[in-house]
């Protein structure tokens, strides 16, 4: 009896795969990095990252945004996070690194992330993109200070350009 579920559950995944196969090929998918997601595939990813926004959702910064707090969190995200996500924290840029899924943007207004999980995201990474795990590399309280300067990077204005040095004669 049991073999016999086992079997239909994976006849089930492989029919699964294989409709999303041909769903893939008739809307002409585009599978390249540097490109965005096809609708098939921007559709389940977004429903795979509903899923996993679930972790320490409730948690609360235990740390107040002091000047000494955000300096250790710039500090830290400055040192771990600016390959990828920019000094800014807009992301992925037409101009760099192109990941896929690509780099999201943390000072975007609808970044619908609690604290808890933005330290969970930190901490633990998201399998299957770039975003690696910072557990063995941040302590939790730096993790949280982290958390207090991403936060302030969405209240910033851009920076002001560097001014140009003046041109000798």
């Amino acid at each position: 009896m049991k073999k016999k579920k086992y079997a239909g559950i994976a006849l089930a995944l492989i029919a699964l795969v294989f409709l999303y196969a041909i769903g893939s090929f008739l809307l002409q998918e585009n599978w390249a990095a540097n490109q965005p997601a096809g609708p098939l595939e921007g559709l389940l990813a977004r429903w795979l990252r509903s899923l996993g926004r679930q972790g320490e959702a409730s948690a609360r910064n235990p740390f107040p945004p002091t000047p000494e707090n955000l300096e250790e969190g710039r500090r830290h995200y400055e040192k771990h996070c600016v390959f990828c996500h920019g000094t800014e924290g807009k992301g992925q840029t037409p101009d760099g690194i192109q990941f896929y899924p690509p780099v999201p943007s943390l000072v975007e207004q609808d970044l619908d992330l609690t604290d808890g999980q933005i330290h969970f995201i930190v901490a633990h990474g998201i399998r299957y993109t770039a975003m690696p795990a910072f557990e063995t590399v941040l302590t939790p309280e730096e993790t949280w200070k982290v958390v207090l300067w991403v936060r302030r990077l969405a209240q910033q204005p851009p920076p002001e350009p560097a001014a140009s040095p003046p041109e000798a004669n």
